[in-house]
C-alpha cells in the first residue's frame, strides 16, 4: 500500500482502476465499492486505487468553523481501504480551486491526466464539479468521451436503510455499537500512536495508554466520547481487555482549550508500550465522561468503570475471535 497526498508524479503514474469517495467509516458500502474497484483491475490488468478527500468537502463547502465529527482517522482510514486490496490511496486537497472545477475540469485534470484512470467506480448518490453539478450521468459520458469506464456501484443496504456515513455517525452518537457493528462488519476501532501523557491514570492506581484522538492541525471533535469497554489489539498475541475514555478532561483541565485524548486502561498489563501503533475496539459504552468534584470522586467512577468493563470484555468476543 502506498499512500500519496496529492497527485502522483508522472513518472509514477501508472493505469489505474480508481474508486472515489469520502470513505468516512469505511464501511460495508464503502468496503463493497473498494472490493469491486480490486477486482476489475484484476481482470482489466489495472492498479486498484481509492481518491479521497482532506479536508473532508463538507468542511470546506460549509465555510470557516464548521467541521464534521470523523468517524475514523488518516490512519485508520488507510488500513481499512488496504484491507479490501487496494493498492494506492490517492488524498486529494479538497481547497477551493478543486471546489470550484467544473465537472469537465476534474474529469479532465483529476481522473485522466492526474491519475491515468481507466475505469471508475463511485456510489450511486455521486456528485462532482462545482456545487455538486455533475451526477453519476454526467460522469458516464465524459467516460465515453474521454476514455474511461464507469461502473456505479448499487447502494447497500442494512434492514430497510442504506448504509451511509450519516447513519454510521449517528449510530456512534446515540452509543448503538451493535448498530455501529453491523454497519462497519466489525467493531468500531481507533488506531494510533501511544503517546507520553501527564500520568495522572497512574496517581490514581488506574495507569494508560494513551492517544490523540484528533491530529494536532485538526479542530472539532471526535466522533464517540465517553467511558467505554474496550479491546485493545497490537500488544499480544491476543487482545488485551481494557476501560477507555474519550475526553478532554473537563476536571483536570477547566478553563483550557479542549484536546481530545483516549486514554485506555489495560486490566492485569504492566509492559511499556510508548512509542507503540494500537487498536482500541470499542464494545459497549459505560457512561459520558463528566466533571468531578474532587480526584477522590473521579478515582471512585474509574474504579466502578473498570469493574464494568471486566464483566463486558470477559464475555465478548474480539475481531480476532470473529476471523475465519
Amino acid at each position: 500500500m502506498k499512500v500519496f497526498r496529492g497527485l502522483p508524479e508522472e513518472i509514477r503514474k501508472m493505469d489505474c482502476a480508481i474508486a472515489i469517495g469520502n470513505f468516512d467509516g469505511v464501511h460495508r458500502g464503502h468496503q463493497a465499492l473498494l472490493e469491486e474497484v480490486v477486482h476489475a483491475a484484476g481482470e482489466r490488468g489495472l492498479l486498484p486505487c481509492a481518491v479521497t478527500f482532506e479536508p473532508h468537502p463538507k468542511e470546506v463547502l460549509a465555510g470557516k468553523g464548521e467541521f464534521l465529527p470523523r468517524v475514523n482517522n488518516l490512519r485508520d482510514k488507510v488500513l481499512d481501504i488496504a484491507a479490501c486490496g487496494i493498492q494506492r490511496v490517492f488524498f486529494l486537497n479538497f481547497n477551493e480551486r478543486l471546489a470550484h472545477m467544473t465537472p469537465r475540469q476534474f474529469a479532465e485534470e483529476i481522473i485522466v491526466e492526474g491519475l491515468h484512470a481507466r475505469w471508475v467506480t463511485v456510489g450511486e448518490d455521486f456528485h462532482f464539479g462545482y456545487k455538486g453539478t455533475g451526477n453519476v450521468q454526467d460522469l458516464k459520458a465524459l467516460g465515453k468521451e474521454l476514455g474511461f469506464e464507469v461502473w456505479v456501484s448499487p447502494t447497500l443496504f442494512h434492514g430497510s436503510s442504506r448504509i451511509s456515513s450519516t447513519r454510521l455517525r449517528q449510530a456512534l452518537a446515540d452509543n448503538d455499537m451493535w448498530e455501529v457493528n453491523q454497519l462497519l462488519g466489525h467493531h468500531y476501532h481507533i488506531t494510533g500512536r501511544v503517546v507520553h501523557g501527564q500520568e495522572i491514570g497512574r496517581q490514581l492506581g488506574f495507569p494508560t495508554i494513551n492517544m490523540d484522538c484528533i491530529p494536532v492541525d485538526r479542530h472539532g471533535e471526535p466522533a464517540v466520547r465517553g467511558v467505554y469497554a474496550v479491546f485493545v489489539q497490537g500488544l499480544a498475541p491476543y487482545p488485551l481487555g481494557g476501560v477507555a475514555t474519550i475526553t478532554c478532561r473537563p476536571t483536570l483541565t477547566e478553563g483550557q482549550p479542549k484536546k481530545y485524548l483516549l486514554e485506555t486502561h489495560i486490566f492485569d498489563y504492566h509492559a511499556d508500550c510508548y512509542g507503540k501503533i494500537v487498536r482500541v475496539e470499542f464494545l459497549e459504552k459505560l457512561r459520558d465522561d463528566k466533571k468531578f468534584n474532587s480526584l477522590d470522586e473521579l478515582k471512585a467512577a474509574i474504579n466502578a468503570d473498570a469493574q464494568k468493563a471486566r464483566g463486558i470484555v470477559g464475555l465478548a468476543q474480539s475481531d480476532n475471535d470473529l476471523m475465519p
